[in-house]
């Protein structure tokens, strides 16, 4: 197990981290789908239209334990660094 730092752009997020080898079992049960694959520590949910959701699987904030749950992916990767 180990937590990465959210990045965004260039930029990294000092306030937010995910597990990187989180897997379906680190998640909500009724998220698992024959639509919806787990890598490292990202799920991908791909919808019958085609579209693809990124989710942050298991997230913490730096310097804490508490597992706060899920952050989404396509909304960091939508932020200018």
């Amino acid at each position: 197990m180990a937590y990465q730092p959210i990045k965004y752009g260039n930029n990294v997020d000092t306030e937010w981290e995910y597990e990187n080898t989180a897997t379906a079992s680190d998640t909500y049960s009724d998220t698992v789908s024959s639509a919806t694959s787990y890598s490292g520590g990202i799920r991908t949910f791909t919808f019958a239209t085609g579209n693809v959701q990124k989710t942050y699987v298991k997230c913490t904030k730096n310097g804490e334990t508490i597992e706060r749950g899920e952050i989404s992916k396509d909304y960091y990767d939508a932020q200018v660094g």
